[in-house]
């Protein structure tokens, strides 16, 4: 008879089963040995719950783990749908943050593209590219090659994209010409916008109050002509930015108030120069002036003792040939002075002869 309560011949008790069936079980390699292996989740501690023979996932934040061939839970290249949104959500904050600021970006540009100038010049800017201001290029501005400025009712502006130097005939240059009318006050209108026509060749500037202009910092000026001087206060600082190897001719007119010739320094290097009402004190006011070919004084204040001895100096300049007075100073000087100041003046013979406005002296 077979003893079944002993434990070598008797059936296998439920114990042992269990013990069989878990060490099959981590034969196979089943995810349940290898989450009770490693336990917990690397991100949150969370438990790993068995999804199939080769993936694990966190109950706590779903992250996931595929099985290495040891067992061992590796971290997925999957994410959870969670963390798609957040990483979604984060480039697209990105992208918005960046579109912001571009478009900030642009549009300060824009602002201080159309805040450089003062109402007026605005006006005229847009009236002659016929778009708006910030949308006008600084090579754009360059093109204008001549600009006249008047102080009428408001404000006239003539220009044109030709250069005027390179028309012989008057008239056909006058056909290129373009008149703008801009209704503004003083307060509306800034002389230093002149700086941002940086290919200006002729320049004429009629609206008083011109040592307040500003020349662009590089420019193609050949001839500046202006109206009421200098501030009588002394600012020459209208003609610092003139270019000696271009400049060739300057216009002052109505230049009354005008104290402090210092600003001639800048201007030894031009051919023609002209100056209106300007009271000359100084003795060699000319000096240096090597290349000047023709002078002009109209009307100027002056002692008729220092006359002569100013003609005299003038007339020394060695490339002078032609030199207008008008005006009564013309006259305080007798024929026999001007028939002597014309003969001998450095190996230069002049002629010299009398107009309704003065004297017209002459080199032969």
């Amino acid at each position: 008879m077979r003893n079944n309560s002993n434990g070598t011949g008797g059936k296998p008790s439920a114990g042992r089963n269990r013990r069989k069936a878990q060490a099959a079980g981590a034969d196979r390699g089943g995810p349940e040995m290898a989450a009770g292996a490693q336990g917990r989740c690397t991100s949150c501690g969370g438990r790993l719950v068995p999804e199939s023979r080769e993936l694990c996932r966190c109950a706590s934040c779903g992250r996931e783990y595929y099985l290495s061939v040891d067992r061992e839970p590796l971290v997925s290249v999957r994410l959870s749908a969670g963390k798609t949104l957040i990483i979604c959500a984060a480039v697209l904050i990105l992208i918005t943050a960046v579109a912001v600021a571009g478009y900030r970006y642009y549009t300060a540009d824009l602002v201080q593209s159309a805040s450089r100038f003062s109402v007026v010049f605005r006006d005229f800017v847009m009236e002659v590219y016929g778009k708006p201001v910030a949308a006008v290029t600084g090579e754009e501005l360059a093109g204008i090659r001549y600009l006249k400025i008047e102080k009428e009712d408001g404000y006239r502006f003539t220009c044109s994209f030709e250069d005027y130097y390179a028309y012989e005939d008057s008239d056909d240059y006058g056909k290129t010409l373009r008149e703008v009318v801009v209704a503004g006050s003083p307060e509306d209108f800034s002389p230093s916008n002149v700086e941002y026509f940086t290919g200006l060749t002729k320049l004429e500037l009629y609206t008083e109050a011109w040592e307040n202009y500003r020349l662009p910092e590089k420019n193609l000026l050949r001839s500046i002509s202006c109206i009421d001087g200098l501030s009588r206060y002394g600012t020459p600082h209208f003609f610092e930015a003139v270019n000696p190897d271009t400049l060739e001719e300057v216009v002052i007119a109505g230049a009354g108030g005008l104290s402090d010739f210092s600003f001639l320094e800048k201007l030894r290097g031009i051919r023609r120069f002209t100056l209106e009402e300007a009271e000359l004190k100084q003795e060699g006011l000319f000096d240096g002036f090597e290349k000047l070919e023709e002078l002009t004084l109209r009307y100027p204040a002056v002692k008729e003792e220092d006359i002569y001895g100013m003609v005299e100096n003038i007339l020394m300049l060695p490339s002078l040939r032609r030199f207008e007075l008008e005006g009564k100073a013309a006259w305080y000087l007798t024929d026999a002075q001007w028939e002597e100041l014309s003969r001998n003046i450095q190996g230069a013979l002049y002629r010299y002869y009398f107009t309704e406005k003065g004297i017209v002296v002459e080199r032969n």
